[in-house]
């Protein structure tokens, strides 16, 4: 569990980073009391900008309302101490067991209370969706992140701010009023009962253009058991003109709380899947990301958290447990290190303190009816759900699963560029393929290096999906060299010659991206390889000598691995791998060795 201290504060975990900042809880020592930390990405930012926020909540004293309770300044770190609310977001309920039509109202009535109390302050929220709407034990509604927040303009404007799922026309065009808050509880009510949103694409400018132009589907198209006299307030709450909408939450609640009891007794009964959608909120027609200028909150965010070397598993050498070029490691769940050697042919397997077991492979032709396990140019290793062991070859372009006693299990794959016209047929091949990783089914996600994309088989071996062409446009590759699956089945690609790391669901849709070429924090040379931690935290590895760590939404954390000790060569990171006490694997193929970290504690 992540640790440490700011002033009297102690941090007990991270529970959210977004667009401004990062979200922790900790424990005021002094009373003994749980609060909610938020600390701005940003430190450099001036005042002003700074206390927007908290200014804004400060004005806010309302039981729907996180409650701030102070700003403070301690360790040349800004931050805003809040309310903890001990409960779930609506996002996550709403992935839970379904609820009925009278939950869902009894919520939306509690928001529209704190709605029309913060509009009477002339706040408008400008960013409500359901991951901003926190709900206690006892399901009482807390709206939340006031970061986009802005006091009631005029005609000159408030900038585009807010969720595009979730903005009204007229907020997309940058004049917010309190009603387009209004059409945003809209939109979360006609998710709430429908599972989908009333415009969705998979690209953004497409998203914009219904919200400007179209008309959104009828709920009882998606759910044909919603009360009718529901349906017409949803519908008019996501009138795109504003006349025809809800003048103030007032308004709307007024004719909710009219609704029979009776009528919204029943389940929803579209179940609890809602749409796999990005939420991330745009300021100013962008993300803004933090840059190399960024006070270093590292010892801040990551106290109790860093890495320090442990242990070095082998050196140059043809012998047994030494290596001559560590590609790629992985670590399965009894802990046995696994070091693909690209030159020697092999995957040598030692136990968790880095004692030499055995190998498996040999260099030798790739035959497909052989069951003896030989390689090329073996390149990546991963262990599937049973302990058997994944791995491609570069060479041949083949996959080879390979049993715990060492024979081949399944084998497929072939070369196939553009210019051999193989690409689309047969079981699947790849032109210099570099890595691959696994799901929680096994299928296997193959960087296809040469074709500029990712393929993904089964473990038999049959297509499942393929995305991504040469480019740099957002989900376009140019040298797709690692790739790794969160815990919440996010696949992170790392593009070696893009300088990034891209973020795509599990289906290849794409979520975000982070990193630029540079030898700042946050930027890479030679971005190689990936994993991921159980906080979600990604892990980068860079060939100028660092591994640097980045929250779940790309911002940078920290870094370490640099040079020390009797280095007569400095270390080139490759291949990594995490375990379950997020102890760190890195190969350094500068030293011909896999370096072990851990946590400090």
């Amino acid at each position: 569990m992540l640790q440490g201290n700011i002033d009297k504060y102690k941090l007990i975990e991270i529970k959210g980073s977004g667009t401004f900042g990062t979200v922790w809880l900790a424990e005021d020592t002094w009373i003994g009391k749980r609060v909610a930390l938020k600390i701005p990405h940003n430190q450099k930012e001036e005042l002003t900008k700074l206390i927007a926020e908290p200014k804004l909540l400060a004005a806010l004293d309302h039981p729907n309302i996180v409650q701030i309770l102070t700003v403070d300044k301690a360790e040349n770190i800004f931050f805003m101490v809040m309310e903890y609310v001990d409960g779930k977001s609506l996002a996550q309920t709403m992935q839970e067991a379904p609820m009925t039509y009278k939950e869902a109202v009894d919520i939306i009535l509690q928001m529209l209370t704190g709605l029309q109390y913060a509009h009477e302050k002339n706040v408008i929220h400008r960013d409500l969706k359901p991951g901003n709407i926190l709900m206690t034990s006892e399901r009482k509604v807390k709206i939340t992140d006031f970061g986009t927040a802005v006091v009631q303009v005029g005609q000159g404007g408030a900038g585009i701010g807010g969720t595009l799922f979730y903005m009204a026309k007229e907020q997309v065009l940058g004049h917010p009023i309190p009603a387009s808050d209004v059409y945003s509880v809209g939109v979360i009510l006609y998710e709430m009962v429908t599972g989908k949103l009333p415009f969705f694409d998979e690209v953004p400018m497409t998203v914009l253009n219904k919200i400007l132009k179209d008309e959104p589907e009828p709920p009882s198209k998606y759910n044909a058991s919603i009360p009718k006299e529901l349906e017409a307030i949803i519908i008019r709450a996501l009138q795109k003109e504003t006349p025809k909408r809800y003048k103030s939450a007032l308004e709307m609640r007024n004719d909710l709380e009219r609704l029979p009891t009776l009528l919204l007794e029943k389940p929803i009964g579209v179940g609890n899947e809602t749409q796999d959608i990005i939420t991330h909120t745009v300021v100013q027609e962008s993300i803004k990301k933090p840059s190399k200028e960024t006070a270093d909150i590292n010892s801040l965010r990551y106290q109790g958290y860093q890495y320090k070397l442990i242990r070095t598993i082998g050196t140059r050498g043809k012998e047994d447990g030494n290596f001559i070029s560590p590609i790629s490691v992985a670590v399965d769940k009894e802990k046995r290190i696994y070091v693909c050697d690209s030159l020697k042919c092999n995957v040598q397997v030692f136990d968790n303190e880095g004692k030499y077991l055995y190998a498996v492979g040999k260099f030798g032709p790739n035959d497909r009816l052989s069951k003896e396990a030989n390689f090329s140019m073996p390149v990546s290793v991963a262990v599937d759900q049973g302990g058997n062991l994944v791995v491609l070859d570069a060479k041949t372009s083949s996959v080879q699963i390979i049993g715990r006693m060492g024979q081949v299990i399944t084998r497929f794959g072939e070369p196939a560029s553009p210019a051999t016209g193989r690409l689309e047929i047969g079981m699947g091949g790849f032109f210099h393929p570099q890595a691959l990783t696994l799901d929680e089914n096994d299928n296997i996600y193959i960087s296809d290096t040469g074709n500029h994309r990712v393929r993904v088989f089964n473990s038999a071996g049959k297509v499942l999906n393929k995305f991504g062409i040469q480019g740099a446009r957002l989900g376009e590759f140019n040298s797709p060299a690692c790739l790794t699956l969160d815990n919440e089945s996010n696949l992170m690609v790392v593009d070696e010659k893009n300088y990034r790391v891209q973020i795509f669901t599990q289906k290849g849709v794409f979520k975000n991206k982070f990193g630029k070429r540079g030898t700042g924090r946050g930027e890479f040379l030679s971005p190689m390889g990936i994993v991921t931690d159980s906080k979600r935290n990604i892990f980068v590895t860079d060939r100028d000598s660092r591994i640097q760590i980045f929250d779940p939404e790309g911002y940078y954390i920290t870094e370490f691995g640099l040079p020390q000790g009797n280095y007569k060569i400095a270390p080139k990171y490759y291949g990594v791998a995490i375990d379950a006490e997020n102890r760190l694997y890195a190969t350094d193929i500068g030293n011909c060795s896999v370096l072990v970290y851990e946590l400090k504690k």
